[in-house]
């Protein structure tokens, strides 16, 4: 019987301050937070004194773990606001003035909605490891100690248990799972490694020793850790994607996406027939004919292929929709192997067109605007419109209804489930300023008698993109972007 290590942290309020990388409010709390404020709850005080042998080994043991499963409530990010705390630097001059002796701190914090607690969770292996659970015993004592969890003032209780496989399915809760694909941009989460632990006792005492006499010297940073992506559990999984942008003075008009991908992808075939990249997808190789250029001979169902979508400048006053971006995107659930292979591959090479003349150079992206326009595209969100018509892949007879269902076909097609949407809507106006109605966009020959509508949808969960449905979703068509990033 698989039995777990559970080690369960209650709010005493229910908001939670803690910020990942970049500054970014993070949640739920990082396994590498809680690695922290564990050994910071056995290290304080009188606890110190009964440091031992047998607490490293435990936390070692923790260190070396897999990444933990998180059960973790529902959130909602509340509104940013400014704290004003003392200034450590005040010493550094005589500062009677309130003001010069504080500094300002932004809170962005999560509020928790449905409990106060949440739980992280590690398998305990017996069988090959005889002292996993004297260490994992140890580790649900330490957890008694543990004071806080994210920033100073998000004070919570700590509790450790062994629980079964029952036991742990039956708590409440959401769940993350590790998610070892990558992904340019993707959000990452820190996970201890072998050497936190000691990589956190040198930090620990380069603070103590930051003053000597007149000299300061600045503490060590945490080094040893790994960083790794954490999805929902029912959410789909991630996209890894490679993004390029255009020279200055270089642009396409949004109604030719089709063309700009198809220059894309001729590119990318150019490539691909002079590299030695293996196209694998579940440990089986894909021709690239089929994975770069989307040659699928008639095949019931798709199989895996990269989507070029050309990104259209979207989303604020000054936006004119023409393509300055450009985006190769694998399938839901790909490694990221081969979106890495084709940003580092087609950098600095050249687009032309069916009439051999160049059109501009693929670089990486370099205007200041370019990651918000990004983020439209791939961010996480609820609330997604089409900026490309989707082509819907049947005849409608000019039905709305029928239309519907051959969206819901589109949808399935595309490899999402029908569970995951709210609602949707279907119309031929844009949603976008400087969108176009669908009969101005060009469509391939082979897909010219099929019918297009302009679509808003709304997922039960957020959903990260890039979103693209419909018949000409791998050729830049059905494009969708975030409304909730305007």
């Amino acid at each position: 019987m698989i039995s777990y290590l559970c080690i369960s942290v209650t709010f005493l309020d229910p908001m939670f301050h803690g910020k990942g990388d970049a500054d970014v409010p993070e949640w739920p709390p990082s396994p590498m937070r809680l690695f922290q404020a564990l050994l910071a709850g056995s290290r304080a005080g009188c606890h110190s004194r009964t440091w031992s042998k047998a607490k490293a080994g435990a936390f070692g043991w923790l260190e070396r773990r897999d990444p933990p499963v998180i059960v973790a409530p529902s959130v909602r990010l509340t509104p940013a606001c400014t704290l004003f705390v003392p200034n450590n630097d005040g010493d550094a001059k005589n500062r009677f003035d309130r003001q010069e002796r504080l500094t300002r701190k932004i809170a962005h914090p999560h509020r928790l909605c449905d409990s106060d607690m949440l739980h992280y969770l590690w398998p305990i292996d017996e069988s090959n490891d005889p002292l996993a659970r004297s260490h994992a015993e140890v580790l649900c004592q330490e957890a008694r100690h543990l004071l806080a969890l994210g920033w100073g003032i998000d004070q919570a209780v700590g509790n450790g248990r062994i629980l079964t496989d029952t036991d742990a399915s039956a708590l409440p809760g959401r769940r993350w799972d590790a998610w070892g694909g990558l992904r340019s941009g993707q959000r990452q989460w820190r996970v201890p490694k072998r050497d936190s632990l000691r990589d956190l006792e040198r930090v620990h005492q380069s603070f103590i020793e930051r003053v000597s006499g007149k000299q300061y010297r600045p503490p060590l940073k945490l080094s040893q850790f790994d960083t790794i992506a954490y999805m929902s559990a029912g959410a789909m999984p991630p996209r890894s994607w490679a993004a390029f942008e255009l020279p200055e003075g270089v642009s396409f008009r949004q109604v030719d996406t089709v063309r700009v991908a198809a220059m894309l992808r001729s590119l990318a075939c150019r490539c691909a027939k002079t590299d030695t990249h293996e196209f694998c997808t579940d440990g089986q190789v894909i021709n690239s004919e089929v994975y770069v250029a989307g040659h699928v001979n008639d095949a019931k169902h798709t199989p895996p292929r990269f989507s070029y979508l050309p990104l259209s400048s979207i989303g604020h006053e000054h936006a004119d929709g023409m393509i300055r971006r450009l985006l190769i995107a694998e399938p839901f659930g790909g490694d990221g192997s081969h979106a890495h292979w084709v940003q580092n591959r087609l950098r600095g090479s050249s687009l032309t067109d069916e009439n051999g003349s160049e059109r501009g150079v693929l670089i990486d992206l370099w205007r200041r605007s370019s990651a918000t326009m990004l983020r439209r595209y791939v961010d996480g969100a609820r609330t997604w419109s089409t900026v490309t018509p989707v082509i819907l892949p049947g005849f409608d007879d000019g039905k709305h209804v029928k239309a519907e269902k051959l969206f819901l076909t589109a949808v399935r097609q595309a490899g999402l489930t029908i569970d995951t949407i709210q609602g949707f809507s279907l119309r031929k106006a844009p949603f976008w300023p400087n969108s176009q109605h669908p009969s101005q966009y060009h469509i391939p020959t082979y897909l010219k008698n099929f019918p297009r509508w302009h679509v808003r949808l709304l997922f039960r969960e957020p959903i990260s993109g890039p979103l693209a449905l419909g018949a000409g979703r791998h050729c830049g068509l059905g494009l969708f972007a975030s409304m909730e990033s305007s």
